[in-house]
């Protein structure tokens, strides 16, 4: 229990520390934007909003994942997870067509950048604070295995990649007058958010609908069932995502010969090992008896 409690703080502290984070480059950039003028930084601005977003919709994750079910919702909170990403998707798409726009204008009213040498600046610092982030969430995603947290981690690691392109936009632009750089950067940008509202809109709708589990994730639930010589028949497995627990209940089919105790045993075990795979899993094994020949 107490090392239970001790993962649950260390998901906790990376989740609080990639919303600090998402905060400190939000207003960093913002001002490093009012003062250089550049699309790219503007880009990178609505980015790391983003990232905030989604690290406040994987904190809340946390939370309810770790909170017990009650009695008004038996099966836990984990959808809560998918209505807040949902509503992200919308603000993105906001923030991508608001980007989109300006990005747009600088085509035909360019608008030479300013201070490249604190947009340059303000870039590397993010660079900087987004690897010690990154760092931090791999140490706690190897220690819990946090499902939230390795999205959280996916959306920095990006981060990296980007803010090392507005740089070079911004060196670009300033330096070699290739102030359509700067723009077409914008524009890149907007898209590769409305691609993520595309994917998060999905997921959360897919989550919402209950829909079944790849077909990977079932194939291994049989092959643990399977695995008993007296398991003869796997039906009616039915799958679903609620936040980062996974529910699964099926029925095995078991030699007609066993006893009670035994065809019981025999679905623990098959329980213990299943959650040895999927251990934030919720499960329910139904048996009967076969009388297949085997």
């Amino acid at each position: 229990m107490r090392e239970k409690k001790k993962l649950n703080r260390l998901m906790k502290m990376a989740s609080v520390a990639s919303i600090v984070t998402a905060i400190t480059l939000v207003v960093v950039k913002f001002f490093a934007y009012l003062i250089t003028g550049s699309v790219s930084i503007l880009s990178s601005l609505f980015d790391s909003v983003q990232d905030f977003m989604t690290s406040a919709v994987n904190y809340e994750a946390v939370r309810h994942s770790i909170a017990p079910a009650d009695r008004e919702h038996r099966f836990g909170h984990g959808k809560a997870q998918a209505i807040g990403s949902l509503i992200q998707g919308v603000i993105i798409f906001a923030a991508a067509a608001f980007l989109l726009k300006e990005a747009g204008n600088r085509f035909f009213h360019i608008e030479p950048i300013r201070e490249i040498g604190l947009g340059t600046l303000v870039t590397v610092f993010a660079i900087i604070v987004t690897i010690i982030l990154v760092q931090f969430q791999t140490y706690v995603i190897k220690k819990t295995n946090s499902l939230s947290l390795k999205t959280d981690r996916a959306h920095y690691t990006g981060d990296i990649l980007m803010n090392v392109g507005v740089v070079t936009s911004m060196v670009a632009s300033y330096y070699f007058n290739l102030y359509v750089i700067d723009a077409l950067f914008g524009i890149g940008v907007a898209f590769y958010l409305f691609i993520t509202v595309f994917g998060v809109a999905k997921e959360a709708i897919a989550m919402l609908m209950d829909t079944e589990m790849p077909e990977d994730v079932r194939e291994k639930i049989k092959q643990v069932a399977f695995s008993y010589e007296d398991v003869l028949e796997v039906v009616d497995l039915k799958t679903r995502l609620s936040g980062s627990c996974i529910f699964i209940q099926f029925c095995v089919r078991m030699n007609a010969e066993l006893t009670l105790k035994r065809a019981h045993d025999i679905t623990e075990f098959i329980e213990d090992d299943i959650k040895k795979e999927y251990p934030d899993s919720q499960i329910i094994i139904h048996f009967e008896p076969s009388f297949k020949r085997v």
